[in-house]
């Protein structure tokens, strides 16, 4: 793949774990905010979860720009040996 963030994102183990990680702790914390929310109640983790997603968005939009990438790159190697086998 020629996109340079995804080229970085399989070169640097820490960042790939970060992004991992980050994505599904976003995913959690996120439940957890609307649990909290719903309740009205636990002032304290509504603003820990908070503070935690300023620092696993980060990792969550990274991570998607990353599957969205691989996406189309994958998108574009199937059609074009769908392409390739068809004018055979």
């Amino acid at each position: 793949n020629s996109f340079a963030l995804v080229r970085w994102y399989y070169s640097y183990y820490y960042f790939f774990g970060y992004c991992c990680v980050g994505t599904e702790f976003t995913y959690v914390a996120i439940y957890i905010l609307a649990k909290v929310t719903a309740l009205d109640q636990y002032e304290t983790i509504r603003i820990g979860c908070e503070y935690f997603l300023m620092i696993s968005i980060p990792a969550c939009i990274t991570k998607q720009i990353v599957n969205v990438s691989q996406l189309c790159s994958a998108c574009h190697a199937v059609a074009a040996y769908d392409a390739e086998q068809k004018n055979k």
